[in-house]
């Protein structure tokens, strides 16, 4: 069983936002040699990213072998063209993609927890919408573990929910230092029972996350943006990997590919078939097991997510 934590769907795009976002695929296809042009890779973004049916996710999940993703909104209440409004009409769109495909998608709330009306928001998401849990973008300015958070995260607890969270730098104006692992810290203490992705896992920061994950039960982390280490320094990724596992436990990896973004660059079935080759592939003095391979490609998220 193949299951991806960490999608992206994407109802609209703007082309202001596709040349927002074209940046940091353009950077992975730079980073891996390959000749990357702007404009066309905004023209492809435009052409390939929007999906408000969630048909092309079914496509490319068919295509890569995917059994069952988890997609998520994103909502920025510093952006002020993001209204309350758009924000739930966008998890409207998520959630009802969700509802008609059970059996192969599972939707996370976009909420930002500056808002004054995100409690009301996300009860809606998951009473009304069917969503199953909460998506952050940290970064954009507010920390996971504070007071505004808490509020949400208590509704999320109760319902039984996950958190999925951004992890690690990115480019400005991200704030970077509201997406450091070390903030997930408190999460254990406040909400011992709510179930945490850290997207990313901190990226080139992975050891305060794994840290953590060695003690906090319900800490995971995804390898989402892991794939242009893989693609660009084989052997690096793979050191990197093994000490991760090594460190925080392999049952607390998780796959993901934060789709749509990366896939004008590299599909996603190669990035898996990486993955799956590591047990015959890995450089001289590095070791992956089949086992390893099969529980971080889904056997973990599956039991997280209660999968049959």
């Amino acid at each position: 069983m193949i299951v991806d934590v960490h999608y992206h769907l994407i109802p609209a795009l703007p082309k202001v936002l596709a040349e927002h976002l074209v940046e940091d695929p353009l950077r992975a296809a730079r980073s891996m040699g390959r000749k990357a042009d702007r404009e066309t890779m905004i023209k492809q973004a435009l052409e390939s990213w929007p999906d408000p049916t969630g048909e092309k996710l079914l496509a490319s999940m068919k295509e890569a072998g995917i059994d069952f993703t988890c997609v998520c909104a994103v909502d920025n209440a510093a952006n002020e063209m993001f209204t309350p409004e758009l924000a739930q009409t966008q998890n409207k769109i998520v959630a009802e993609v969700a509802r008609k495909n059970p059996d192969r998608i599972m939707a996370l709330a976009g909420v930002d927890p500056r808002r004054p009306t995100a409690p009301d928001m996300l009860r809606q998401c998951l009473e009304e919408f069917g969503m199953k849990g909460l998506k952050y973008h940290p970064d954009d300015g507010y920390d996971p573990s504070g007071p505004e958070s808490s509020k949400l995260l208590e509704i999320v607890q109760k319902h039984g929910g996950i958190l999925l969270t951004h992890t690690g730098p990115w480019r400005p104006p991200s704030r970077c230092k509201y997406a450091d692992p070390r903030l997930l810290a408190d999460l254990a203490v406040d909400f011992p029972d709510l179930k945490v992705i850290a997207a990313h896992m901190g990226q080139i920061d992975w050891r305060p996350w794994a840290a953590l994950a060695t003690h906090q039960p319900n800490l995971y982390g995804d390898l989402a943006a892991f794939d242009t280490l893989a693609f660009a320094h084989y052997e690096l990724f793979c050191w990197e990997l093994r000490d991760l596992i090594d460190y925080a436990g392999v049952s607390k990896v998780l796959f993901g590919t934060d789709g749509p973004i990366f896939s004008i660059v590299e599909p996603v079935g190669t990035w898996i078939q990486l993955i799956k080759d590591l047990p015959a592939k890995a450089p001289p003095g590095i070791r992956f097991t089949e086992e390893e391979v099969n529980a971080i490609l889904g056997g973990n998220a599956a039991s997280l997510l209660g999968l049959g």
